[in-house]
């Protein structure tokens, strides 16, 4: 094979180290943002955080993160992720100045800062463990130590919604050998347990539940007793709302059993519902929306920027006569500082293009609520900013947006178009929206079928197959019309 040598011209799309951190600085979320950047502090001296905004951290209005180079080879279609190339230092470079962008401070500036500061507090609700709850009443008590021990290998065996699914000899397994603890010492200790509060601790299973409930009803309730007949003998039928059948096994009157299911259904077995996990869960926002002279604006939220700067002590080091190791050290690390703000802020300026775009595009849905959104699709953004699809979806994940006291994820306000017999599209939102007002609304004796639905939204102008009804409504965990009966 006779070899040979052959020049081609081709595109490629090429992204720069830079750019790359550019992008990875986009997609984290807040908490993720913060621990990345203390990353970035810990290995690299140049770089420090300002803690409170001070006089020397006003922008250079000369420093952009628009420049083209063009020896570089193309790297992206979206031109708000470009830094500059030229970072070395220069003998009159200030480093009192950060690097901003003025899209980003032309926009944020226009809420004064008091409007962009959310609490994290206002999404986070603290309570008692269910754990700590019963572990608090069993110290009330005038229990033994043998017995408190007990009491608390019950509690700690017991699954997420406080059932007891071990056996009895499994928890005397955990129990030390040498107290010679009974199974009937257990059960005793159980008991105990399923009286404390709430109601149900302790229980075996939905059926145990059920039962230990209905013994807390006065006794001379009417259709107690049936309620309790069906609850231990027919729960599978009632789970299945056939009360038809129910009626027919039971051979009693229809207002009779509308008395005892009633009964029954106004149970809360979820009792874990009260209580909140020993680990808690919260989110502060990247995104605040206001309404600012009857219309609505998107602005970042001051606790989720964090604002950087080069260390100047050290970068001074390079005007004074030091070894070239040393120098070329602090040369790279003020090099990695300088680009590290750059994409830092090139992140906040492209989440709050995207938020804004999303803000303006949803309008209607800050005003009147879930039926009035509008289908929007990355796509829509995209085009609108002049921005790849990708760098949309980046800007997008695991960001949260606050508005009206509610907090939302960004993506909650993308979905799909269906069709109108007008012409024109909803969005599926909207749609989940509107048919969990209708069955909302629905007779209890004879809820809405899918295909009722179906024609129902139909009539509204809004074309949707059975199925796609069917799919989202299992989606918002409405059941079927045939368990959402009630007897009249």
């Amino acid at each position: 094979m006779k070899q040979s040598l052959n020049l081609k011209h081709a595109q490629q799309l090429s992204l720069t180290p830079q750019l790359k951190q550019s992008l990875k600085l986009l997609q984290l979320s807040s908490l993720e943002l913060e621990q990345e950047i203390q990353s970035a502090i810990d290995n690299n001296p140049l770089l420090e955080r300002v803690e409170t905004p001070t006089p020397e951290l006003l922008p250079s209005t000369n420093d952009s993160l628009n420049l083209d180079d063009p020896n570089e080879p193309a790297e992206t279609s979206d031109p708000s992720l470009e830094i500059p190339r030229d970072d070395t230092l220069n003998a009159g470079d200030d480093l009192s100045k950060a690097y901003d962008t003025p899209r980003l401070n032309e926009r944020q500036t226009a809420v004064s800062l008091d409007q962009t500061h959310t609490d994290a507090s206002n999404f986070l609700v603290t309570h008692n463990s269910l754990t700590d709850h019963l572990s608090w009443q069993i110290q009330m008590t005038k229990l033994s130590q043998r017995d408190k021990l007990i009491a608390n290998t019950l509690l700690h065996s017991l699954d997420e919604e406080a059932y007891l699914r071990a056996e009895l000899s499994e928890i005397a397994e955990l129990l030390p050998l040498d107290l010679g603890i009974e199974l009937d010492e257990i059960q005793v200790i159980l008991s105990l347990i399923k009286t404390l509060d709430p109601i149900g601790v302790g229980a075996k299973d939905l059926q145990d539940r059920l039962s230990l409930l209905l013994d807390q009803i006065e006794p001379t309730t009417v259709g107690l007793e049936l309620a309790k007949g069906i609850v231990n003998e027919h729960l599978a039928l009632l789970a299945n709302r056939d009360l038809a059948r129910l009626k027919q096994t039971l051979s009693v009157k229809q207002e009779d059993l509308v008395i005892s299911v009633r009964l029954i259904t106004q149970l809360n077995p979820y009792i874990i519902s009260q209580f909140a996990s020993d680990t808690r869960n919260y989110i502060t926002p990247d995104i605040v929306v206001n309404k600012r002279n009857d219309s609505w604006a998107a602005v970042l939220n001051s606790d989720n920027q964090f604002k950087l700067r080069v260390n100047e002590e050290y970068a001074n080091l390079l005007k004074s006569k030091i070894d070239q190791p040393s120098s070329d050290y602090i040369q790279a690390n003020l090099t990695q500082a300088k680009i590290y703000i750059k994409s830092l802020l090139s992140r906040y300026d492209t989440l709050l293009l995207v938020a804004q775009a999303i803000v303006e595009h949803q309008s209607a849905f800050f005003e009147y609520g879930e039926l009035a959104m509008r289908p929007l699709i990355l796509h829509d953004i995209a085009q609108q900013l002049e921005m790849h699809e990708s760098t949309i979806s980046r800007a997008i994940s695991g960001k949260y947006l606050v508005a009206s006291g509610r907090a939302y994820q960004l993506k909650y306000f993308f979905s799909s178009a269906l069709a109108s017999t007008d012409g024109s599209s909803s969005s599926s939102t909207a749609i989940r929206s509107l048919i969990k007002q209708m069955v909302d609304q629905e007779s209890k004796t004879k809820p809405l079928s899918d295909s009722k639905i179906a024609k129902k939204l139909e009539e509204k102008g809004i074309v949707v197959a059975r199925r796609t009804v069917a799919k989202y409504r299992e989606s918002m965990l409405i059941a079927p019309s045939s368990q959402r009966r009630e007897l009249s």
